[in-house]
């Protein structure tokens, strides 16, 4: 049996429905668009890798900044073309448990690097955390898309 009453607004059971179908389809459509080009993620990795390559050749000084402005310019572009601009890796539940794996991953291969380069003078030890970070930043940036795609469809 349907409820046919209204409410004080004058809406009805059908027009809930209407009105929820909407924002599920809404919902879909955004999930489709959140997705990265390729590219994004693989130039995210590569240039966090060039910077602490270049803290490995003490060239950080000048590259720092320009790999910091490479970074600016696929965040832009990524937005340019999905057409969708949110923190991807914080924006849905499951993405902010990725991302806090990968940080804590990342920073202890960092720290690592750094104390095997500078506390023990293993050459080239940052750079070696620098390609794991890289690395870790694509294949965990390309399953942050998915989750927080899944998150979205899922209205999470």
């Amino acid at each position: 049996m349907e409820n046919t009453s209204r409410n004080s607004r004058g809406l009805d059971a059908g027009s809930a429905r209407e009105a929820l179908d909407s924002v599920a389809a809404t919902r879909a459509q955004a999930a489709i668009h959140v997705a990265s080009p390729w590219w994004y993620h693989v130039g995210i990795g590569v240039t966090l890798a060039l910077l602490f390559l270049s803290m490995s050749l003490r060239m950080a000084s000048w590259a720092v900044p320009l790999l910091v402005g490479v970074v600016v310019v696929l965040g832009l572009a990524v937005r340019r073309a999905t057409g969708v601009s949110f923190d991807r890796y914080t924006a849905t539940p499951g993405a902010t448990r990725l991302f806090g794996i990968y940080a804590l991953t990342s920073l202890l291969a960092v720290v690592t690097g750094m104390y095997l380069e500078w506390g023990t003078g293993v050459h080239f030890a940052i750079a070696g955390a620098g390609l794991v970070v890289g690395v870790l930043t694509i294949v965990v940036g390309y399953r942050v898309d998915a989750v927080a795609r899944h998150d979205i469809e899922a209205g999470r």
